[in-house]
């Protein structure tokens, strides 16, 4: 699943910033191919699986940080999930798939 999206009509590979503007700017909409102008939907289910592993590492290092360091403070935490959360926000592009869309125009 780690690999960026690609058109599922001519197998065109989508660079990282244009799938990031696309799933931020519009996560629902059909979009058009820019090579082959046939319709896509953007899946988003591989975000999904991007959050629960977020919330897992998210337990885990809290878990983690309070055990290991018994005198860490909240700010401490919320700084380590707050780096967590930058990082698999950066890895977004890598968990949307396209499906095919509605008719092309």
């Amino acid at each position: 699943m780690f690999r960026l999206p690609v058109c599922p009509h001519c197998h065109t590979v989508y660079h990282y910033g244009e799938v990031s503007r696309m799933i931020f700017f519009h996560p629902t909409r059909e979009q058009k191919c820019y090579h082959c102008k046939k319709s896509m939907k953007p899946l988003l289910r591989g975000l999904i699986v991007l959050a629960a592993i977020y919330l897992a590492v998210s337990f885990g290092s809290t878990v983690a940080i309070i055990n290991i360091f018994p005198n860490a403070t909240a700010l401490t935490v919320f700084i380590v999930n707050a780096l967590w959360a930058v990082l698999l926000f950066a890895l977004r592009p890598f968990f949307v798939k396209f499906k095919a869309g509605g008719t092309s125009r």
